[in-house]
């Protein structure tokens, strides 16, 4: 017995097309757990320098070190996952659209801050951990996944810290928000559907 009613070569293709959105998914949830980290790490040596004085140049040895090594083995995994990663995909899901306006959200933020100087750093930290918060809800609701409805109100607790505390520690909640309210989460929901697809 067939397991569709379609032509043999159209379930073939049908059969392909959904193992490669599986592929796809699985390596897009790991490389995200993976940038997660990678900007966790950054911003918490980031703020290690400031607090305790550590004569190294953040934005060169940290940040931008960091970020090209992360862009070429992202790159790699990629290719070697046979994945292309579109910025504008031809068909704008739910979720690259919420990601995009995540990125617009904290393009506004960062600018109000650096450039405008119309926020300080509590209410910019503040801001962004709201914003992750929210972005965290939607991937719960869209994956329907515990670990990032977790994730959400944890940011959304960070937030709340942010901003009572000293303007040099806003680094760290950005940076502990990062690891344990969106990296942590993020391998979670990778796990579980590696888990489901075996």
């Amino acid at each position: 017995m067939p397991v569709t009613s379609l032509p043999p070569a159209q379930d073939t293709e049908l059969s392909l097309s959904v193992e490669r959105a599986y592929r796809e998914s699985l390596v897009t949830d790991r490389l995200g757990a993976l940038w997660s980290l990678i900007m966790a790490k950054c911003f918490l040596a980031q703020w290690a320098i400031l607090r305790f004085a550590i004569p190294i140049s953040g934005p060169r040895y940290i940040w931008t070190l960091t970020l090209i090594m992360a862009i070429v083995a992202s790159a790699y995994y990629l290719h070697a996952h046979r994945v292309r990663l579109y910025l504008l995909p031809t068909h704008f899901r739910v979720n690259a659209a919420v990601l995009a306006g995540l990125v617009v959200a904290l393009g506004f933020v960062a600018y109000a801050y650096f450039a405008l100087g119309l926020l300080s750093a509590p209410m910019a930290a503040s801001l962004a951990a709201v914003l992750l918060g929210s972005w965290s809800l939607a991937r719960a609701a869209l994956r329907r996944a515990w670990a990032p409805l977790f994730g959400a109100f944890l940011w959304w607790g960070l937030a709340a810290t942010a901003l009572r505390s000293p303007a040099d520690q806003a680094l760290l909640w950005l940076g502990l928000g990062l690891l344990c309210a969106q990296a942590l989460p993020s391998f979670a929901v990778a796990a579980r559907a590696s888990r489901r697809r075996v």
